[in-house]
């Protein structure tokens, strides 16, 4: 089992939960500088601690940084499905960012990212979330939520892409 401080030369995101994607978006471009969000929507079939569910989110991702230093700033706002993998993880009435989670990204061909949702099981943590919600060889995306709360406070995201998506905005490591 790989500790996931090994990891954390990989760390590529830091992600915030929201409840109003505007006025988040305006306070990180403000308050943040934070400039050049993309925003998304989608609806994903997901597994979520073993039981296939709908997701619906609205997201907006930057990417800050140059070659070597690139990372990624992402909003999430919950819409429908298995919110409370939001809602329940940090407390958005408080503030309109909440701290959610870390990203990692899982470079390599698709034998890593099965070598790292092994490494997931063997760790006793639990898979809050996985997309594809049945595992493929053909998958292009891929991505995780393993449940870390009880050790580091947060989620920790891990997140593969096959690297034919060399250029995409989701996946700046290629």
């Amino acid at each position: 089992m790989t500790h996931i401080g090994r990891r954390y030369g990989r760390l590529i995101q830091m992600s915030y939960a929201t409840r109003d994607m505007d006025a988040a978006i305006m306070h990180a471009e403000t308050q943040l500088g934070i400039t050049g969000l993309r925003r998304s929507e989608s609806e994903i079939e997901v597994l979520s601690y073993g039981e296939t569910r709908r997701l619906g989110v609205k997201s907006a991702i930057a990417n800050i940084g140059g070659p070597g230093g690139l990372r990624q700033f992402e909003i999430i706002e919950p819409i429908s499905g298995v919110t409370e993998i939001y809602t329940d993880a940090a407390d958005l009435s408080a503030q309109v960012l909440a701290f959610h989670h870390i990203g990692i990204a899982v470079p390599g061909p698709y034998a890593e990212w099965q070598a790292l949702l092994q490494d997931v099981r063997a760790s006793g943590e639990a898979l809050a979330l996985r997309f594809p919600a049945k595992p493929s060889d053909e998958a292009k995306l891929c991505f995780c939520y393993v449940d870390t709360r009880r050790r580091i406070g947060h989620f920790t995201e891990y997140l593969w892409a096959d690297p034919s998506l060399t250029g995409i905005p989701v996946a700046p490591w290629l």
